[in-house]
């Protein structure tokens, strides 16, 4: 967002205190809502879906959420998977960040192993299971979008993706 030029001579003048600065600059600038997905493999290289009650269509996906306030990508793979199923996994590096312009959306894709717990169904999720990349399930196209991103990553670095629904629309 572009302030108005009249902004910054005031703000030459008035030197704001640090603590209202950063208030002004939180108002004024847009706000970006945080997720985190998850690509949890096992030794056999299938990957750890769930069946996610909420979603109507497609509603076999990655394990994830959303971010809190002070908390890392990693940090909320391993929070949200417990919370979600009662598994534990130890997320291991960032695979992937993604953007969508259409919303105000970060996605931050995160790769983990299961290391223990035992799977308990949760008002979010009510099912879990182990899928090779020849037997998915329905997927939303998003997390198809994701997982050919991660695929086409050479050795899986850390990579840049936009969401499929954008790409359909030139800028």
């Amino acid at each position: 967002m572009e302030l108005p030029s009249f902004i910054f001579p005031l703000l030459k003048r008035f030197r704001l205190p640090p603590r209202l600065h950063w208030l002004a600059a939180n108002l004024i600038n847009p706000h970006f809502l945080l997720g985190v997905a998850g690509i949890i493999t096992d030794e056999q290289g299938r990957l750890l879906l769930f069946h996610h009650t909420y979603r109507r269509s497609h509603p076999w996906g990655m394990p994830g959420g959303w971010m809190s306030k002070g908390e890392s990508p990693l940090e909320t793979l391993e929070r949200e998977v417990h919370e979600e199923s009662g598994l534990h996994v130890r997320a291991e590096r960032l695979a992937l960040i993604g953007v969508t312009r259409d919303r105000p959306k970060f996605e931050f894709v995160v790769c983990g192993k299961l290391v223990g717990g035992t799977f308990q169904a949760s008002r979010e999720v009510d099912q879990m299971g182990w899928f090779a990349p020849d037997q998915y399930p329905a997927l939303a196209p998003f997390h198809q979008h994701i997982l050919q991103q991660w695929r086409d990553q050479p050795n899986h670095e850390v990579g840049w993706y936009e969401a499929p629904w954008i790409i359909a629309h030139p800028r």
